[in-house]
């Protein structure tokens, strides 16, 4: 394997990452939790901004627990993504570099991974092997 069809199968890699974590944090609730005590109860409630807005729903003590859990996991996953943003955005300047792909091709590439099932990029070498060709050829 030469050295350009390694950095283009590191870029195509490095895109399904971020589809497959972008798709994650899609499906899991933003905010905080706040706590408001009324007439000496607690109640909690997820916010989160929408623009200048902040947005409140009421979260039931019995879900507590684990509305707390999705939110921590979904700001783990956002620091991941940003790791593997810089990375992804290495492996393009690289492949670029070589010459052998253009601008326009990995975009059409990181078009087709965005689009593509959580489904279908569980078949990830499937996917790699289409797209190297497709990029390389």
């Amino acid at each position: 394997m030469k050295k350009s069809e390694r950095q283009v199968e590191v870029l195509i890699e490095s895109l399904i990452e971020v589809s497959l974590i972008e798709k994650v944090i899609k499906a899991l609730p933003r905010g905080y939790i706040s706590v408001k005590t009324i007439s000496g109860h607690q109640y909690f409630y997820r916010q989160w901004r929408e623009g200048s807005r902040i947005i409140s729903s009421y979260v039931p003590e019995s879900y507590l627990n684990v509305v707390k859990q999705k939110i921590e996991i979904r700001k783990q996953n956002e620091q991941l993504l940003k790791i593997l943003k810089k990375d992804y955005k290495k492996a393009e300047k690289a492949v670029l570099k070589v010459g052998e792909v253009t601008p326009e091709e990995i975009a059409a590439a990181k078009e087709r991974v965005s689009s593509l099932s959580e489904e279908e990029l569980d078949n990830r070498q499937q996917v790699v092997e289409e797209l190297k060709a497709q990029l390389l050829a």
